[in-house]
């Protein structure tokens, strides 16, 4: 069921998806080139705009959001649907989004026949799949509040993306502000974020900006020699005005089979549960090259999920000082499985390959 496995599912399958976003979260050293006077906005340094952007009050907000990756993975089965949350990782998706000011939010994945609601209503979570007619509810921890994440699929909200690509800041990235265009009708002021180390596979990151709000409306992760964006979220239409209280309400359909669960009290860093019967994912170095080390990578169950199994598929044998595992790679992504732990990033193999070996030598 896909809202349940949302939760539960083995940590490999929401590596790919995290990792194409949260790769971008690199240092910064600021520079600025001209705004595009067509645009009609005033000119801003790349300082300005970061801090724009970390001062800027929280604002309510619904829109369409349309998602796109194109990490060069296999077809999954299943991708026509375009609703399961797993089905995020390849191809073009849209969403409806609502987000209120008092800790409610609201992401509905659709698709032609089917709809996917991640739904938060103060303590309570629910995720519904209406082609299973399958439901989980999930209560957060006591003492949750408006600043506890919301187990979302972040790939999806522009917010959340540039965030991540924010959240880390060195010399090891140079932004400047990139012109300036137009996202769901609104100016927006277009900040590049370009890598300084060649390990990575990321070419460059354009997060757009809203003049008004400093809400990030679109968010786009370009590999290295891409013409075309590997990963993009963006909003095709957007509203700052409160939801109405209705739309965080959410009661099962008649029949819906209903499934309680409740999250740790810690989440992990990428705002989902841990992985079933595995550890919290720890990172390996920073900036542009860090490693995402997911442990407790269950590979026998991952072959008879059709998704995962997808994925394994287009993986080659490799070995070396950490022993053998398995290795895929695409324009953004490297994923190296070594017995029940995955390495994952935005990085040449042989970065993912030397974080397995260090790991395999400190563990003698």
């Amino acid at each position: 069921m896909p809202n349940a496995s949302f939760l539960r599912s083995p940590a490999l399958r929401w590596a790919v998806p995290a990792v194409a976003v949260a790769a971008v979260a690199g240092g910064v050293v600021l520079t600025s080139a001209g705004a595009d006077a067509a645009a009609q906005l005033p000119p801003k340094t790349a300082a300005q705009l970061l801090a724009d952007v970390a001062s800027a009050p929280e604002h309510a907000l619904s829109g369409t959001v349309v998602e796109t990756a194109r990490l060069g993975l296999p077809e999954l089965p299943g991708q026509a649907a375009g609703t399961s949350l797993q089905s995020l990782v390849t191809g073009s998706h849209t969403a409806r989004v609502w987000y209120g000011t008092d800790g409610k939010a609201r992401v509905s994945l659709v698709g032609d026949l089917a709809e996917t609601d991640v739904v938060r209503n103060g303590h309570d979570v629910w995720l519904w799949s209406s082609q299973t007619n399958e439901a989980t509810h999930v209560q957060l921890p006591a003492g949750a509040d408006r600043a506890t994440p919301t187990p979302t699929p972040g790939a999806v909200d522009p917010a959340t993306a540039a965030q991540k690509a924010l959240a880390a800041i060195d010399p090891s990235t140079a932004v400047e502000v990139d012109g300036t265009g137009h996202v769901a009708g609104q100016e927006v002021y277009e900040l590049k974020l370009t890598p300084r180390d060649s390990r990575s596979l990321v070419g460059s990151v354009r997060l757009a900006i809203d003049a008004d709000t400093s809400v990030p409306l679109r968010v786009q992760v370009f590999a290295k020699g891409g013409t075309e964006p590997a990963f993009e979220t963006g909003f095709t239409a957007v509203q700052f005005e409160q939801p109405d209280a209705s739309v965080f309400s959410f009661t099962p359909p008649a029949g819906a089979k209903v499934t309680q669960q409740a999250l740790p009290t810690a989440p992990s860093r990428d705002h989902a549960a841990p992985p079933a019967g595995g550890d919290t994912p720890t990172v390996v170095g920073k900036g542009w090259t860090s490693v995402a080390v997911l442990h407790g990578v269950d590979v026998a169950a991952l072959g008879k999920d059709e998704t995962a199994n997808a994925i394994l598929g287009a993986t080659s044998s490799v070995s070396g000082p950490y022993g053998s595992g398995r290795l895929l790679t695409t324009p953004l992504l490297s994923v190296l499985i070594v017995g029940d732990t995955a390495y994952v990033g935005a990085v040449d193999p042989a970065v993912v390959e030397q974080a397995a070996a260090s790991a395999s030598s400190s563990s003698r």
